[in-house]
Formats: C-alpha cells, sequence, structure tokens
C-alpha cells in the first residue's frame, strides 16, 4: 500500500495567503466592516478525506482528496475538482474564496467552493480514475447536492469524470440527480458550450483589456501559456477575432511561429499525439519560461 503525498507549499507560494493579500486590499477599498471581513476570510467547511483504491496492479494507493467550502450565503456553494499533484489544503482554501468572488462580482446566486484529490491522471487508467472519482462521491455524499455544493470540472477532470460523480451520487440516492454536478456530457443533461466556455471567457477579459489598452487585436500578437482545454479554446478564439497567436506551450514543451500558429492544425495535431503539444509542426521548439517574456 502506498500513500500520495501533497506536495509541499513555500511560504511565499501559499496560494491562500495570495488571495488574502489581495482580499485584504479590496475590503478596504470597498470600506468593508470588520465583522463582515472575518466571516469571509475563514472558510465555512474544510472536509479532508482519504481515498484507497485498488489499482490495475492489485496493490492499493491512498490518495488525499479535499472539498473546502468558502461560503454558502448567496446560494449553494460552487466549484470544480481538480486531479493534479498539486492539489493541497491552501490551495483548495483561496480557489473555493476566488469562486466566492467570481459568483458575487456577477451577481448570480452561488456561493464558492473547491474539491480536489492529490494525484496524476496522467500516470492512471481510465478505471483507476473511476474508481477515484466513486470514492471521492461516495466521501462527500453529505456535502454534495443541488441545494448544498456542486461539484463541476477542473484541472485535470472533465465531462467523463463528472458523469461518473452523478452516477454515484444518484445511486446513492436511489435516483437520477442531474443537477448534482455541472459540466457532465451532453446527454446526460449538460450544457451546449461548456467546454469552451472558460477559454471563451478569456478570449472576452483580454479583448475588453485590449480595448480599454487601446490594442487592435489585427495588429496584436499573444501568447498562450497551457494548451488544454482552457488554453487552446482561448487560442482559437482568439485567433478567430484577428489575434495572431505566435507561441503556445503545455506540459511537454513550448511550439513558437513568428508568422502566427495554426491553432486548429495544433488542436488536432495535439490530440492525435496523446495530448502532447511537443514536435508541433512548422514551429520551432522554445523553452516553456521563455513563453511570458515575448
Amino acid at each position: 500500500m502506498s500513500y500520495i503525498e501533497p506536495a509541499p507549499i513555500k511560504d511565499r507560494e501559499n496560494p491562500f495567503e495570495s488571495m488574502m493579500s489581495r482580499f485584504k486590499i479590496a475590503s478596504q477599498i470597498l470600506g468593508l466592516d470588520d465583522e463582515v471581513y472575518n466571516v469571509l476570510k475563514t472558510p465555512a467547511k474544510q472536509v479532508i478525506v482519504s481515498l484507497p483504491i485498488t489499482m490495475d496492479d492489485g496493490s492499493i494507493n491512498v490518495f488525499e482528496g479535499y472539498r473546502v467550502i468558502h461560503s454558502n450565503i448567496l446560494g449553494p456553494s460552487k466549484g470544480g475538482v481538480r486531479f493534479d499533484l498539486g492539489v493541497n489544503l491552501d490551495e483548495m482554501k483561496a480557489l473555493a474564496a476566488w469562486m466566492t468572488w467570481k459568483c458575487a462580482v456577477v451577481d448570480i446566486p452561488f456561493g464558492g467552493a473547491k474539491g480536489g484529490i492529490c494525484c496524476d491522471p496522467k500516470e492512471m487508467s481510465p478505471g483507476e480514475i473511476e474508481r477515484l472519482v466513486r470514492i471521492y462521491t461516495l466521501n462527500m455524499i453529505d456535502i454534495f447536492g443541488p441545494d448544498r455544493d456542486i461539484p463541476a470540472p477542473d484541472m485535470g477532470s472533465g465531462p467523463r469524470e463528472m458523469a461518473w460523480m452523478m452516477d454515484e451520487y444518484s445511486r446513492a440516492h436511489g435516483m437520477t440527480i442531474n443537477s448534482m454536478v455541472t459540466g457532465k456530457p451532453l446527454v446526460l443533461g449538460g450544457s451546449l458550450g461548456r467546454v469552451e466556455a472558460t477559454g471563451r471567457g478569456v478570449m472576452v477579459s483580454t479583448l475588453s483589456g485590449m480595448e480599454k489598452l487601446k490594442i487592435n487585436p489585427y495588429n496584436a500578437t499573444c501568447v498562450v501559456q497551457g494548451f488544454g482545454n482552457v488554453g487552446s479554446y482561448a487560442a482559437l478564439l482568439l485567433e478567430e477575432r484577428g489575434v495572431k497567436v505566435v507561441a503556445i506551450s503545455d506540459f511537454s514543451g513550448a511550439c513558437y511561429n513568428a508568422e502566427g500558429i495554426n491553432i486548429k492544425e495544433a488542436i488536432r495535431y495535439r490530440d492525435q499525439n496523446e495530448g502532447i503539444l511537443s514536435g508541433l509542426p512548422n514551429c520551432d521548439p522554445i523553452d516553456p519560461e521563455e513563453i511570458l517574456f515575448m
């Protein structure tokens, strides 16, 4: 039996402290009462669970799972579940708080939450991931619910994982409960456009910022760090609006073309290459760290 240890966090990189420093500045600008500030700086609920599953080789690994509900004042809490080796409690606390702020500033009746499992999904088979999703859901059976806390896809998870989550939750309740999760497949009641939604949000925010800065999209170049669900759609949608994407990167490396990268071809190459961007034709390989300095 082995235990997957969450990655340690250095103080200067602590995502919760980073969030709190920004929240403090915002609260001062807003003139927030101390009582309200003190309520909002602490998560409403923090859940940590051990998740033992049988691996394909017959061994048992124990993973650590989290769910943090930062606030449910405005309504049921809402937030993704990520599968990544960097998952830890401070990251979940920070991301849950950011979900609270995001829901509040656009005035929708949800609070903020975030969940995750410390694992490397790229090193796991579909069967192992399914067993992990199902035991995580069972451990959160009293936390999740359409009127309590609604999970969603995040880093390392997607419609497939949400379908397993919905199925396990529904089995435990003896009836189909589609509304306990978002980001599920269309056939299970998912929403059209959900897969592209986050990348579309990046595009909309980027163009809004460019307009404020008086940058013409048709004369602009950009780079996109990350080429998963969010980055690839952000790049594609920016390209469709006239922005020249000259560099993209993922965990496998970074690619550069001063004349612009054909994003549809890049997505096709990635999908045919087991999700790996490295080796993209008609591009020069560059150091991934260089991409943000272009």
